[in-house]
């Protein structure tokens, strides 16, 4: 760990504005909305089945880091080290709270982009998906919040979860119920670390609600995510059945008008549940951190039941 460390000092020692412009640009292709875009181009505009496929893909690996994190428990550098700064801030509104093993934008980045080479199978895609693979990590070194160690972990991960996932897929006569089996395994693991942390934030007639929720940080919101794409591929399958064309402004529209519509979805259902319960400061609020992670949950949920299998309705409706 001392190596680890030393490595993220030096890295910081030697920022400079450049740097810090670069290493946050290539951040970008780990974080949610970028790979939000690209699940929305493949499903809506390009290969549904692959669209599915990849999104599955992205979805189990985004909860299995969840998982992880909470199972390893590792803080983040800045933690462990007050000469490391963490330079996204170390506020309730970022990511950067919760646990470093392994590096979620890492793993997210190394899933999409060796994903989309799975299918496409181009050798700049390959190329590509192994440079930002390498530099999301490095970025995340680089702000503080991750050792080498939690971005080798995730960066590998991602491969295995897609070649994994994939293999899992073509063996299957029906990958529905692959589909709803992990859903289900996902909603349970998620059930078991909710009562988990929920007994060790307690102490005696003292309750640790910021301590609780942080610990869990995205676990809630993945797995309500994973969990609304198996509903909303029921819901297309049985209801919606859209078909992919190769009309360019039809499905520049599908894709515009679509991510515009998960986005005010995301904000709005942001503003309304901050309204119910903010997690600014939950101390010893035991009902409200459990409600936050329940809002949580059916924040994701609904953005992708809607994103999967209530929005392409409107390609029917209006033609397009």
């Amino acid at each position: 760990m001392t190596f680890e460390l030393n490595l993220i000092k030096w890295l910081q020692e030697n920022r400079n504005g450049l740097l810090d412009f670069l290493f946050e640009f290539f951040m970008l292709f780990g974080e949610e909305l970028i790979i939000i875009g690209i699940l929305g181009l493949v499903y809506w505009s390009i290969n549904k089945e692959f669209g599915k496929r990849l999104a599955i893909t992205i979805l189990i690996s985004a909860g299995i880091n969840s998982i992880l994190k909470v199972v390893f428990a590792r803080p983040r550098p800045f933690l462990v080290d007050d000469s490391i700064t963490n330079l996204r801030g170390d506020t309730a509104a970022n990511y950067e709270l919760g646990y470093a093993m392994p590096s979620g934008h890492t793993q997210s980045a190394s899933t999409t982009f060796f994903g989309l080479n799975y299918y496409f199978k181009k050798k700049y895609l390959l190329i590509f998906a192994i440079v930002i693979t390498i530099l999301v990590g490095f970025g995340r070194m680089y702000i503080g919040v991750h050792y080498l160690t939690d971005i080798i972990v995730g960066g590998v991960l991602g491969i295995i979860m897609v070649y994994g996932v994939n293999y899992l897929i073509e063996r299957m006569k029906n990958p529905k119920i692959l589909y709803r089996i992990i859903g289900s395994l996902a909603f349970v693991f998620l059930i078991v670390f909710v009562i988990v942390e929920f007994i060790s934030a307690k102490s005696g007639n003292s309750f640790d609600g910021n301590l609780f929720y942080s610990n869990l940080a995205s676990m809630p919101k993945m797995i309500g995510a994973l969990v609304g794409f198996v509903v909303g591929i029921e819901i297309e399958q049985k209801y919606v059945k859209f078909l992919n064309h190769r009309e360019l402004i039809p499905n520049i529209i599908r894709f515009v008008l679509g991510i515009a519509i998960l986005f005010l979805i995301r904000i709005l259902l942001k503003e309304l549940f901050s309204l119910i319960v903010s997690t600014d400061n939950l101390s010893d609020k035991a009902v409200l951190s459990l409600l936050a992670i329940v809002l949580d949950f059916l924040r994701y949920f609904i953005m992708v039941v809607i994103g999967i299998g209530v929005y392409p309705l409107l390609f029917k409706k209006f033609n397009f």
